[in-house]
């Protein structure tokens, strides 16, 4: 609970400092980028978490990931931290950033999971709908999830609405059970 409060002071002066050198795009991507490092490099974590690991080894590593990669200034911002000894907040000041660079330009991720890939047409009716339920901007963010078999599942905020072959079948096997006994 303590290194998420510290994060998000951490993540409060970072939006400031964006926004004073105009870049707040571009720390938004630098975030967006950096949490996808972390999300499929399970090992980063340990070694930024790892007390044994030297700070110089630290600030190498995140230079070598993240140098033509991110924002200029978000890479100083991340060597100050790691230079602090607070390399392991790096991942929660990234989401953190996020939200509150989302609660400061009023803007709300549309989640749309389906089976297979969509297309131009479908997205766009998502985007209609979803106008429809928020008056928020909206970043469209598409995921593919086979399991689902067929359909799809809509996530807008706190709005769930699951048209998936597998939720189907689940509400199928559920009647069927309590017809039974």
């Amino acid at each position: 609970m303590r290194n998420l409060k510290i994060a998000s002071r951490y993540a409060k002066a970072l939006l400031s400092l964006a926004e004073e050198n105009k870049i707040i795009y571009d720390a938004y991507e630098s975030m967006s980028i950096i949490l996808d490092v972390f999300s499929k490099h399970k090992d980063l974590k340990l070694i930024l978490n790892s007390p044994i690991v030297r700070e110089s080894k630290k600030i190498n590593i995140i230079n070598s990931i993240f140098k033509d990669k991110i924002n200029e200034t978000i890479l100083k911002y991340l060597l100050i931290i790691t230079k602090k000894k607070r390399a392991f907040l790096i991942e929660p000041i990234a989401s953190e950033y996020k939200r509150l660079h989302k609660i400061k330009l009023n803007i709300e991720t549309v989640k749309v999971i389906t089976a297979h890939g969509i297309d131009d047409d479908i997205r766009k009716k998502v985007l209609q709908v979803s106008k429809r339920i928020t008056d928020k901007n909206i970043e469209f963010e598409s995921i593919t999830d086979p399991s689902i078999i067929g359909g799809f599942i809509l996530k807008i905020g706190d709005f769930l609405y699951d048209a998936s072959i597998k939720r189907s079948l689940a509400n199928m096997r559920k009647k069927l059970s309590d017809s039974i006994t």
